[in-house]
């Protein structure tokens, strides 16, 4: 076997292997071109998108794969990963549509290959997962209001009829001048300090109550505590009462959303106002809460990272996108973007 024969062999040999590779990954796995064609698919992809091959490879762009609300951020990343010294994210949540225009949660890993301007960009699936997780969120919220209605119809209820009891039980042995009298008045004290250790326990457990109250009443109700604690100006913006959601589980975790940023404007960022907008951009809602004060970098490192693990966790659990925005000239903006089937 001549040199080129024998070099044409190995060639074919390495490309059977690297597509046995690309074919069996166990994800979705794409490769793209520097004008972000689609040259390759496996049939992972195929089987996640119920998109044929034949429709994909050399025909379709990568961005029309992807839902519209990150198609900018997959276009930016893509261009930025060609730039020598530019910090991109390998891994990192999208939206992806599939066949029938129904889109899926994946997480997409992308990389460049090395010595080309091609891409290979894993794609995950973790739908199933999303949807367990807020099952088993919407589950633990329905849990805890549950026990928090026990403990103020059954436990609550009962303790203030003892706490009447031993009032009127304290009164009428102080007429007859009982010297039991004064520990009659010490049992019903301690009854009504049990009263608001209960009542302290139900506002932990149900901490904002959106089926009696409703969310938009539960929001403005704590820019006015917000408004009285820091003498700042909090005001609700919007058409809010256009604005209605049935969804307590994800309400509940909009509402520590929004609770939390307010929260870290007023006591972290010095901020004179702040500013909670509601829209409606078919078909999501967008909740923007500004402020005006020092940003978010003057906050304390260790609380400023964990109160946004949570807030990026609530967020995720109830499948909406949080981006926060540090404006130069100072104060803060977040906004959180919601698709409304997942409040209804």
């Amino acid at each position: 076997m001549d040199p080129i024969e024998q070099a044409e062999k190995i060639m074919d040999g390495t490309q059977i292997r690297y597509k046995t590779i690309f074919e069996n990954t166990g994800t979705a796995t794409v490769l793209i071109e520097e004008d972000m064609t689609i040259s390759m698919v496996n049939s992972e992809l195929e089987r996640i998108s119920g998109i044929k091959k034949s429709r994909v490879e050399g025909k379709m762009k990568f961005p029309e794969l992807i839902a519209e609300a990150d198609r900018a951020k997959v276009m930016a990343n893509h261009q930025l990963r060609r730039q020598a010294g530019a910090q991109v994210p390998r891994n990192y949540p999208c939206r992806v549509i599939v066949g029938n225009n129904e889109i899926k949660e994946c997480i997409l890993t992308v990389a460049l290959i090395q010595g080309t301007r091609q891409s290979v960009a894993s794609i995950t699936d973790i739908s199933k997962q999303k949807h367990l997780e807020r099952e088993i969120s919407r589950i633990s919220e329905e849990e805890r209001r549950q026990m928090g209605q026990i403990l103020h119809d059954d436990l609550g209820s009962h303790l203030a009829g003892v706490e009447a009891m031993s009032a009127l039980l304290a009164g009428r042995l102080e007429k007859q001048g009982h010297a039991d009298a004064e520990l009659a008045r010490e049992i019903t004290g301690l009854v009504n300090q049990a009263i608001q250790k209960t009542r302290a326990m139900i506002q932990g457990l149900v901490p904002v109550n959106l089926a009696n109250t409703g969310f938009m009443t539960a929001v403005q109700r704590y820019c006015l505590e917000v408004e009285k604690a820091f003498g700042l100006t909090c005001r609700v913006l919007g058409r809010t009462q256009e604005i209605r959601f049935s969804n307590s589980a994800a309400l509940t975790h909009l509402y520590y959303i929004i609770r939390e940023s307010v929260h870290n404007a007023a006591k972290h960022g010095d901020a004179g106002y702040i500013h909670i907008r509601f829209k409606e951009k078919s078909p999501d809602i967008v909740i923007e809460i500004e402020d005006d004060g020092k940003g978010m970098g003057t906050a304390d490192p260790a609380r400023k990272g964990i109160g946004l693990v949570i807030m990026r966790h609530r967020a995720d659990l109830i499948g909406a996108r949080l981006k926060i925005v540090e404006n130069p000239s100072g104060g803060t903006l977040i906004r959180c973007r919601i698709e409304k089937k997942y409040l209804l």
